[in-house]
């Protein structure tokens, strides 16, 4: 699927151009950039194929060193030089060994190719990338959007874009943690270039809530294994800066099963939200019950419920209301346990059986009958997701 400084040779009319280190680099290119600048990190935004001529500034080894070392910064794909000409003769060895030693791509590139046919080589090649892409694109997010079963059809076309229609998948749907919309395109390519690092035939899926990312796995590999597949994705958004939320499905044997994966890896991610720490992965049977409740896709009827159980404790804002809720979950947490609870809390039990006397006046719940004080308890667990699903849908309107 992407273009890498090390198929540059591959595209025909470019066969004259050598791979000098990084045959290893899975640095997806985005477009060529011409460098005539002293300085290449304030013009990167990650996937340049970079050339450097030496028509307009002569470099020593050391400058070729930090050329490399902002290029690195920056996920530039490659270094294209030109050389055989009165500007670059030859690339200094040492520059070599300076890109083979940080793993990355330099290309060689005689003077006498015409640049405007090498970028327009290129810019064809990425371009016609593109539109393959773009069209095994739409058959993924119609399978993962589609309610039945597919027909032959999909398999055969399937099969025309090269996927293997039963081969097991791991699914997971990504919700950035953004402030800024423009903070949108720099996900987009650091969650392509994890795809392509980690050879996955999938490509990015666009969703309104983020993305779904796709990796093929072995049908008969562990959770563990599954869970540490998403873990390397952590520490590659880790070093990147970049936060997020992340729900992770059972996995799919085949596209057939895709689509109840996606739903999946959508309610997992929704509750991964709701975690008190940055950057969550949230695998949807780590849910438990939590997976009854988000199967119902109808906000109301959990607003409903959540309501009438509740109370005036439901999304309450005052603090002493709040105060009871956190001393009702305690009280749960602690399986009804009196004594426990009072501990937990640093109160004295006459304080304990005051605040809960006050719960059962507020929400009409009698805590000694077992049925009601279930009820309770599932409404304070649904009651997060409640609210976010009120915020989504305020949002969708505004």
């Amino acid at each position: 699927m992407a273009i890498r400084a090390k198929d540059i040779p591959l595209i025909p009319g470019l066969e004259s151009i050598n791979l000098l280190t990084g045959e290893a680099s899975q640095q997806a290119i985005r477009w060529p950039y011409l460098a005539e600048n002293k300085e290449l990190a304030p013009w990167l935004t990650g996937g340049e194929l970079v050339f450097v001529t030496g028509i307009n500034l002569q470099r020593s080894e050391q400058e070729y060193y930090q050329l490399i070392d902002e290029a690195l910064e920056k996920s530039a794909a490659g270094m294209v030089i030109l050389t055989h000409s009165e500007f670059i003769d030859t690339i200094p060895e040492s520059v070599i060994s300076y890109a083979n030693q940080h793993q990355f791509a330099v290309l060689e590139q005689p003077y006498s190719l015409p640049m405007v046919k090498v970028t327009e080589l290129i810019c064809k090649a990425l371009i016609q990338d593109n539109l393959s892409s773009h069209s095994l694109q739409h058959f993924i997010s119609h399978v993962i959007n589609s309610p039945n079963q597919l027909s032959m059809l999909s398999r055969h076309r399937a099969k025309e874009l090269g996927l293997n229609f039963d081969a097991a998948i791991s699914i997971a749907q990504l919700q950035p943690q953004v402030s800024d919309a423009s903070d949108l395109n720099v996900w987009v390519f650091q969650l392509r270039q994890w795809l392509n690092r980690m050879r996955s035939p999938y490509p990015l899926i666009e969703d309104h809530h983020g993305w779904y990312l796709l990796l093929p796995i072995q049908a008969q590999d562990s959770l563990e294994q599954q869970r540490s597949l998403w873990q390397q994705l952590n520490q590659y958004l880790m070093q990147q800066k970049l936060k997020y939320n992340l729900g992770v499905s059972v996995s799919p044997q085949g596209l057939n099963q895709l689509a109840n994966a996606a739903l999946q890896a959508r309610q997992a991610a929704e509750f991964s939200q709701l975690q008190s720490h940055h950057s969550a992965i949230v695998h949807y049977l780590d849910l438990g019950v939590s997976r009854v409740f988000a199967a119902i896709e109808d906000p109301q009827v959990l607003l409903n419920f959540c309501c009438d159980k509740l109370g005036p404790l439901f999304h309450c804002q005052e603090p002493s209301l709040i105060t009871l809720k956190h001393t009702l979950r305690c009280y749960f947490d602690n399986l009804a346990s009196l004594r426990q609870t009072a501990k937990e809390l640093n109160i004295h039990r006459n304080t304990l059986s005051n605040r809960l006397a006050k719960v059962q006046t507020l929400t009409g719940c009698d805590l000694e009958q077992a049925q009601q004080r279930l009820e309770l308890q599932n409404a304070l667990l649904m009651e997060p997701i409640t609210i976010q699903r009120q915020q989504h849908s305020v949002q969708g309107l505004s």
